[in-house]
């Protein structure tokens, strides 16, 4: 290889690494962030500092890296790794949806995905501003109107089963299917011979062939 040619390649090595070095434009406004000993307020939104190990929470990296997207969630988890922040939201226990989204898989999430020993925060949220329509989990109430409606249905199936079952039984003549076998009319072939000038007689050959109808 030449000196031309290391000199070029030693160039594109420096311009990938100044590429990932540099910041990435922002794909949403900025948040605001204001924290209160062990509140913090994020878009108007309020928050309780639940943990911080190793001071993982930076108000401004969490300026940055904050989504609206992620208003809709009751917990907020950020870890930091090769000092880049991620976050990950999370529901309450009761909100239906699956378990990998619950507050539950909140520990099993840190020790899956986190490196070992890194900052971590997290945050519960403690008065939202914005609404999401979540499907809750039945309660009892709810629980009992549906056995009940159930059993109705079960047990009006089971009257009408029975019903029928009684009037099969009253009728002890059940209706069936007869096949009539019908036959073939004779039929006559009329053989006249003759034996002379004034003798004569006929002889009939029948044929009866049973035919069967369904």
């Amino acid at each position: 290889m030449t000196e031309k040619n290391k000199k070029n390649s030693e160039e594109n090595s420096e311009e990938k690494t100044n590429k990932f070095e540099q910041e990435q434009p922002l794909r949403h406004p900025l948040a605001n962030v204001v924290q209160d000993g062990r509140s913090i307020k994020i878009n108007d939104q309020l928050y309780s500092i639940i943990a911080n190990e190793r001071d993982a929470l930076d108000l401004e990296t969490l300026r940055k890296k904050y989504d609206p997207y992620l208003d809709q969630y009751d917990y907020l988890v950020g870890d930091v790794s090769s000092e880049h922040l991620r976050l990950k939201g999370f529901y309450k226990d009761e909100a239906c949806t699956s378990i990998d989204k619950k507050e539950l898989a909140i520990v099993d999430y840190l020790k899956e995905y986190r490196n070992p020993g890194g900052p971590y925060f997290i945050l519960e949220l403690t008065h939202p501003t914005h609404f999401y329509q979540h499907p809750k989990k039945k309660t009892h109430e709810r629980y009992e109107r549906e056995h009940n409606k159930k059993e109705r249905f079960r047990s009006r199936r089971h009257y009408k089963g029975r019903r029928k079952n009684e009037n099969n039984n009253n009728n002890p003549f059940k209706k069936r299917r007869v096949h009539q076998t019908k036959f073939k009319k004779k039929q006559s072939i009329a053989i006249k011979k003759e034996f002379g000038r004034h003798h004569s007689f006929i002889i009939k050959k029948s044929e009866r062939l049973p035919v069967i109808y369904d």
